[in-house]
């Protein structure tokens, strides 16, 4: 196949075409993004918007490191002392509450922080009724007399 002058010269038009049309694109695509940036700015000036963002950000950075060490020693303070009453030691026995109900249905539930307060919940399942009572429990002792299975919670929780 023979191609003749006329031929070559309009296929190298064509190209030339194309990458005239691909650079306006990329030159469209770039004053897109320099018109967004220009958009921060308050003159049209894209190194002075370029150095007020840093200029930002280099102060929102001292800002923090300055800061931080103060802000975390406190928040620790403050995690560690709710941590102390808040409840994390738990004791559970399942129990038959009656001779004639059986399937270990009824509970007791001890439920203590780190000073051995809290609560031991208790329920009692029947064939006619579900009793839930609540025992007040300070530094590891009841004020009331507990049942054995209470007593098995509380001992489970303090452990």
């Amino acid at each position: 196949m023979v191609l003749d002058n006329t031929t070559l010269l309009f296929i190298a038009m064509a190209v030339i075409i194309i990458l005239v049309i691909i650079c306006f694109i990329l030159n469209m695509i770039n004053t897109s993004k320099i018109n967004t940036l220009l958009d921060y700015s308050e003159d049209g000036d894209i190194i002075t918007a370029l150095q007020d963002y840093y200029d930002k950000v280099d102060d929102l950075s001292k800002t923090i490191s300055n800061s931080t060490d103060t802000v975390l020693l406190s928040r620790l303070s403050e995690c560690e002392n709710k941590s102390s009453i808040s409840i994390k030691n738990i004791g559970i026995v399942n129990f038959d509450a009656f001779d004639d109900v059986k399937g270990n249905l009824s509970f007791a539930l001890a439920m203590l922080n780190d000073n051995n307060d809290g609560i031991i919940l208790t329920s009692l399942f029947g064939h006619n009724s579900c009793n839930t009572y609540v025992r007040e429990i300070r530094n590891g002792e009841a004020s009331i007399k507990l049942l054995n299975e209470e007593k098995e919670a509380l001992s489970k929780a303090k452990n």
